[in-house]
C-alpha cells in the first residue's frame, strides 16, 4: 500500500504549490469522505501501515473513512504546510513521528479549523540512544526537530502513544495534552502461516539499529550451532551478520537482505522457512517502551520465537503462555525448540497463533484507532 515518494530537489528556502507535494497515499474519494484523515510523518515506514492503513482499511472500501498520508521531507518551508493544509482539507490530523518544518502552522490551523490534532508516537523520539547509530540520534536530537515535536505534543488535542510504558515514559516531559496508550500496536495478520518448518533453522530480523541487540546474542547463537551440528542460522533485514559467526560458520550461515516496503516484508519473511526466531532486547528505558511486534511478527510467519526477559513481551506472553528467559537461558530454549517433536512444535504453534489471533485482532485495532481517531462521532 505504501509507495515510493520521489525525491522532491528544491532549495531548502523555496516555497512549493500544495499541487506538488506528492502523497504516499491519496484515497480517490478523499474529497468525499465523511471522516478525511491526514496524516502526516517522518517517512514511508511500517509504523504508519500498521497504525493507520491496515486498521482504517475496511472502512476506507465503504467509503466513510479516506486517508492521506504526508512524508514529511515533502514539506520544505512552513507555508508547504499551511498550502497543502488548505487544499486537502482534512477533518481530522495526525502527525505521526512528525518532527519536520510547518508545526506551529500546523497546530494554528487545526485551531482555526476547529479540527482534531492528534500527535503519535511508537518510540521515544525526545530521548533517542547513540546505540541505534549515530545518523539516527544526530537526527533526532536536532534541536530543530525536538522543538517542532515539543510544539506538537503541546499543541495537540492528543498524544496517542504505543504502548503503556512509552506513556509513562511521556509523563515525564510534562506535557498538558491528554495522552492515551494503546492497548494493540500491531496486530495478528489474518492470513496466518500455519505449518511449522521442519528445518534446523533459526534467525534475527531485525534492521541495522539493532546490532546491539543482536550482539547480546552472538554467544548463544555459537553455542547452538556449535552443539547441532545440522543447525543454520540466517538474519534478515538491514542488521548485518555478526563478523565473528560469519568467519566461523560460513556455509552454515547466510543474510537476506531487507525488502521495499511492509508487504513484502511480511511475505519474504512467511518464504524463510525459519523454525526459530530470535527477539533479545538490550534493557534500557528506550527499548521498554516498544510494542510487542517483532513476536506478532514472527508467529504470524509460523515462526515459534524466543523472547527475552522485561516489559515488552510480558504482556503477549501472559496471554500465550510462552516463557520469557534471560540472555544465559536462550542457548537451551532455542535447542529445545529446534529438537522438539514436529507434532509438539506444530501444536505449540498453533495454540500461540490461536491466542494471539484472539487477543492481537486487526478488528480490535480498528476499534481502538477509531475511537482515538473519534470517527464513530
Amino acid at each position: 500500500m505504501l509507495r515510493h515518494i520521489a525525491r522532491l530537489f528544491r532549495s531548502a528556502h523555496e516555497g512549493q504549490s500544495a499541487s506538488k507535494i506528492s502523497p504516499l497515499i491519496f484515497d480517490p474519494h478523499f474529497s468525499n469522505a465523511r471522516h478525511r484523515v491526514m496524516i502526516l510523518a517522518d517517512g514511508a515506514g511500517a509504523t504508519q501501515r500498521i497504525s493507520f492503513d491496515l486498521p482504517l482499511m475496511s472502512r476506507r472500501k465503504t467509503g466513510e473513512v479516506a486517508l492521506a498520508l504526508y512524508d514529511e521531507s515533502a514539506i520544505s518551508a512552513p507555508q508547504d504546510m499551511t498550502a497543502l493544509l488548505s487544499s486537502v482539507n482534512p477533518t481530522i490530523l495526525v502527525a505521526s513521528r512528525y518532527g519536520g518544518v510547518g508545526s506551529k502552522e500546523l497546530v494554528d490551523y487545526c485551531r482555526g479549523a476547529d479540527i482534531p490534532l492528534v500527535s503519535h508516537f511508537d518510540d521515544d523520539l525526545f530521548d533517542v540512544p547513540l546505540s541505534l547509530g549515530k545518523a539516527k540520534f544526530d537526527r533526532y536530537h536536532d534541536p530543530r526537530r525536538q522543538q517542532s515535536m515539543r510544539t506538537l505534543c503541546e499543541g495537540s488535542n492528543l498524544l496517542y502513544l504505543s504502548t503503556k510504558e512509552l506513556k509513562r515514559r511521556f509523563e515525564r516531559y510534562g506535557f498538558k495534552s491528554e495522552a492515551i496508550e494503546g492497548e494493540i500496536y500491531c496486530p495478528a495478520s489474518n492470513d496466518v502461516k500455519r505449518e511449522l518448518s521442519d528445518k534446523c533453522l533459526f534467525g534475527y530480523m531485525g534492521t541495522a539499529g539493532h546490532a546491539e541487540d543482536l550482539a547480546q546474542m552472538i554467544p548463544a547463537i555459537e553455542q547452538v550451532l556449535d552443539r547441532l551440528p545440522e543447525a543454520r542460522f540466517e538474519t534478515f533485514g538491514s542488521i548485518k551478520m555478526p563478523t565473528e559467526i560469519a568467519r566461523k560458520y560460513g556455509d552454515r550461515i547466510r543474510s537476506i537482505p531487507p525488502t521495499a516496503d511492509y508487504n513484502s516484508f511480511l511475505a519474504r519473511m512467511r518464504a524463510l522457512d525459519w523454525k526459530v526466531g530470535l527477539a533479545p532486547l538490550v534493557r534500557n528505558p528506550f527499548n521498554d517502551c516498544k510494542a510487542n511486534t517483532k513476536f506478532i511478527e514472527y508467529v504470524c510467519a509460523g515462526v515459534l520465537p524466543v523472547l527475552p526477559e522485561g516489559p515488552v513481551y510480558a504482556g503477549i506472553c501472559a496471554v500465550t503462555g510462552l516463557p520469557q528467559h534471560g540472555n544465559e537461558a536462550w542457548p537451551e530454549r532455542i535447542i529445545r525448540l529446534l529438537s522438539m517433536p514436529q507434532s509438539e512444535a506444530t501444536a505449540l504453534l498453533q495454540h500461540v497463533q490461536d491466542k494471539t489471533a484472539e487477543f492481537y485482532s486487526l478488528a480490535r485495532l480498528e476499534s481502538q484507532v477509531v475511537k482515538v481517531l473519534q470517527l464513530h462521532v
